[in-house]
């Protein structure tokens, strides 16, 4: 865009729509500007260069957004901006100032107030000022600003959240084991909510069921004597889970601080406790939906302007061209700041955004069908303290489509994710991401997921630290979830991030190159739809072979077949697996690299990745607080150059400094590191079990070691060359059994055993059987497809349900067929596990503090002496 347009028009707050629009005589709004521009186009073409609209300093008090269509375009070499001039600070508001504000003198209310408040808070009648539309308590109504900064609709507890410490209707809902209520009535501790007494509104926000999933809800009735809260229909749809956390919010009585404050929607009375003097403080109330929308429009832009205090989206653009929003300020707001639909080459650049309700910039463009790209980009913003509101899926940035960009920039503060990305062929590069997910757990800092065909976008050269979710429970740094293909993770620098990089059962996807250090489990890759997501994966296969489709997309026809071979035969090609995925060249700092499960080892081809050794970093490993990115760099004896590994270039990653930069420099914090949860006990202390044939033994201890019940009691035996395991199973009677066939949610039992004299490729067979007699052989623990299933087809297994408390099972397992000859080999590592869905317990010979397979952890049977 020109910096020196051909025609400037100019506006200013104490202009006159009558005038002609000079710098003498400004237009008073942006619409007579804009209607000027209609009529200079009707009458011959835009000046060469453009037109600039040029804002004096001031606030633009607007209730209804400003609208520019098609109509209002400019062209390739006449572009039209609208912008603050040079020096000066504009502000486009959607709010009203409050005025007339009074001490509270009703008794009544005072009364209800905490004795320290009361000769704080302070009134204002909104119907007076003309200001009816108040919306909901629950989202998406009006909100109080002061002083440009957000104040807090009134709330307990002031900070953090309360445990829901019981269920009226316990048992209803049970999710592999994890279980709770279908009903939302739940027990709380304390006696807080005796002083709710005569509130006329009251609502809860919580994280009812899991911790990536939050919803507001009005109460229904609170019994004060038993501690029970109600709310109204419809409830959450995961259902309520003892342990979760909440807040109730919308409470007159709990204006117990300076910045809350309570609307009686009513009365239209706001009730306040300002943190100033009211009398010198600035209070505005969100009114507008919207600050500007483009429908159509084409080379145009918005530029140094500050747009703030609206209910919904800031500046909202569909369709057209090159339009971008260029070294604004967009804060306050009650929805996100800028979304781009259906437009190509356009973007949001240089922008400072925080105090949004919801996300920052949303892009999506492109045609999936044809993968035509948009050419979106959001680059070089700083994005921070968003999601104020909406907690969770609000991302700083989100990308869908085909072919848009989030470059350089700066995220941090949020409860949930940072970038959320869905489509094909998007660049994520040079961002700086922290502080992100911390009032969530198992959520990611960027995430996608749920299809094979959304291939082809990189996540290259990005810094992501301080990343460790809700109560530092954890959180992963690139979250492909649930079968998202086809990402390369290459070149990033992870720090503190509790599971760096993430491939939830997906295929074809690298992660190269990069730099892991004190990330718990820096990589982890799994084959869920091997096991419990199978039937996400079937749906897809069904819909492949009978339409030719995924999701609606032609993925076995160009353009998909010939840019990703791998879909066109993905129906035959073992389509549940996670096969294509590739590691290589990553330098590990820290105590566990990898998190692989046993199914998906055989399928990642994993190679030349520097691990417990020391990479030589220039400065040494990085141990201060908050070190930069650029003190991990490798210096240049690093063993890592031999293995192939690239320089990263750090010194490119973050903000850059630039006319287009709304403010510089740019100073963040790092968000304190929550302490991570104490550690559950670890398995039994003491050498492991050792059971010489003949052996009788008992089932009865925990995933972590400790003692539980009903126990179980296996018999082991040698017949001949064949292993005999016979197992008695106590249950509860009061809960019948689940004689299904999936396991962790059926009842079962499963034999683990593995033959160390074979080497450490030895495979661990993993046998299961059920009460109806159902019987597999697993590859779970890594064994090869074609060993579990010789032996799966050798073992002979029988159950029998005895009674309501107890049921029996028995194997027969030929050595042989395990590859084991038991007069060779004398010592075999070995695991019994029953699985009792009535208690929700797993029980093992011997706990091993994770995977009941992971005999290494367990115990050994020498089958002869």
């Amino acid at each position: 865009m020109p910096s020196q347009p051909g025609t400037a028009l100019y506006v200013a707050p104490d202009g006159s729509d009558a005038s002609p629009g000079t710098k003498a005589r400004p237009f008073a709004t942006l619409e007579r500007a804009r209607d000027e521009i209609r009529a200079l186009k009707k009458v011959g073409a835009l000046p060469k260069g453009g037109i600039a609209v040029e804002l004096a300093g001031g606030i633009y008090e607007r209730s209804k957004p400003f609208e520019l269509s098609a109509d209002d375009s400019g062209g390739q070499d006449t572009p039209i901006v609208y912008r603050a001039r040079k020096g000066e600070e504009v502000r486009l508001i959607g709010g009203r100032v409050v005025t007339g504000w009074k001490p509270v003198t009703d008794q009544a209310i005072l009364d209800r107030l905490e004795p320290a408040a009361r000769t704080h808070v302070v009134q204002a009648d909104l119907k007076a000022l003309g200001i009816t539309n108040f919306g909901s308590p629950g989202g998406g109504g009006l909100e109080l600003f002061f002083n440009d900064q957000p104040m807090t609709l009134a709330r307990w507890p002031n900070e953090g959240f309360v445990k829901i410490t019981g269920l009226v209707e316990p048992g209803t809902v049970d999710v592999r084991g994890t279980k709770g209520s279908k009903a939302g009535k739940f027990l709380y501790d304390g006696d807080r909510p005796k002083r709710w007494a005569g509130e006329k509104a009251p609502w809860v926000h919580g994280y009812w069921f899991w911790d990536w999933s939050d919803q507001r809800h009005a109460v229904e009735s609170i019994d004060v004597e038993k501690r029970v809260i109600a709310v109204k229909p419809p409830y959450h749809g995961y259902g309520y889970r003892v342990g979760q956390w909440f807040y109730a919010l919308n409470l007159l009585s709990e204006i117990d601080q300076p910045g809350e404050w309570y609307l009686d929607r009513d009365k239209g009375v706001l009730y306040f406790w300002p943190p100033a003097d009211g009398a010198t403080g600035r209070a505005v109330v969100s009114v507008a939906e919207s600050l500007v929308t483009m429908r159509g429009a084409s080379h145009l832009a918005l530029r140094g302007l500050i747009l703030e205090n609206c209910r919904g989206t800031a500046v909202a653009i569909e369709g057209g061209t090159h339009v971008h929003v260029i070294g604004c300020t967009l804060r306050n707001l009650g929805g996100s700041a800028v979304r781009i639909a259906g437009a190509t080459d356009s973007g949001v650049a240089g922008c400072d955004i925080y105090g949004v309700g919801d996300g920052g910039i949303t892009l999506d463009g492109g045609d999936r069908k044809t993968l035509t790209p948009a050419r979106l980009v959001a680059e070089n913003n700083h994005i921070h303290h968003y999601g104020r509101w909406n907690r969770l899926y609000k991302a700083a940035i989100h990308l869908s489509g085909v072919g848009n960009r989030a470059a350089h920039n700066l995220i941090h503060n949020a409860p949930h994710m940072a970038i959320g990305f869905s489509g094909n062929d998007h660049a994520i590069e040079f961002n700086e991401i922290h502080s992100v997910c911390y009032e969530s757990n198992d959520a990611g800092a960027m995430y996608a997921g749920r299809d094979w065909t959304m291939r082809g976008t990189v996540v290259r050269h990005n810094y992501l630290h301080h990343i460790v979710g809700f109560e530092g429970r954890g959180c992963v740094g690139v979250y492909l979830d649930d079968m998202f293909c086809g990402t390369d993770i290459v070149g990033n620098v992870f720090y503190k991030v509790t599971m760096a990089a993430f491939i939830g059962g997906g295929r074809d996807c690298t992660v190269a190159n990069n730099v892991f250090v004190d990330c718990p489990r820096a990589l982890h890759i799994d084959s869920r739809a091997l096991g419990w997501a199978h039937d996400h994966t079937d749906s897809w296969v069904k819909e492949g072979r009978e339409k030719g489709t995924h999701l609606g997309i032609e993925f076995l026809k160009p353009p998909y077949s010939t840019r990703w071979p791998q879909l066109v035969h993905i129906l035959d090609d073992e389509p549940f697996a996670p096969k294509g995925n590739v590691v290589e060249r990553n330098v590990f700092v820290g105590d566990r690299w990898n998190d692989v499960d046993g199914r998906a080892k055989p399928y990642v081809a994993m190679k030349d990745n520097l691990v417990d050794t020391d990479p030589l970093f220039v400065k040494g490993v990085p141990r201060s607080a908050r070190p930069t990115v650029q003190d991990f760099q490798l210096a240049k004896d690093s063993p890592a150059w031999k293995l192939g590994f690239q320089r990263i270039p750090v010194e490119k990653i973050g903000l850059y400094k630039d006319e287009n930069r709304a403010s510089w420099p740019v100073k963040h914090e790092v968000r304190p590191m929550p302490e991570p949860p104490a550690p559950k006990p670890q398995a039994r202390p003491g050498p492991p079990p050792v059971a010489k044939l003949p052996a009788k033994i008992a089932i009865e201890q925990g995933i972590h070691g400790e003692k539980l019940g009903p126990p179980s009691t296996a018999t082991l035996t040698l017949d001949g060359a064949n292993l005999r395991v016979a197992i008695d199973n106590a249950v509860d009677p009061k809960k019948p059994l689940r004689p299904g066939s999936t396991w962790g949610q059926d009842d079962a039992v499963e034999v683990a055993i593995r033959n160390p004299a074979a080497g450490k490729a030895a495979p661990i067979f993993v046998l299961r059987g059920f009460p109806n007699g159902h019987f597999e052989s697993s590859t779970e623990a890594g064994a090869p497809e074609a060993a579990a299933k010789k032996a799966g087809e050798a073992v002979k297994f029988a159950a029998k349900v005895l009674g309501p408390d107890r049921w029996t099972a028995e194997y027969l397992i030929p050595f042989a067929a395990l590859g084991i000859d038991p007069a060779k080999h004398k010592k075999l590592e070995f695991n019994l596990t029953v699985r009792k869905t009535a208690g929700n317990q797993w029980l093992m010979w011997r706990g091993t503090g994770g995977d009941s397979w992971e005999v290494a952890k367990a115990g050994f049977i020498e089958p002869a002496p």
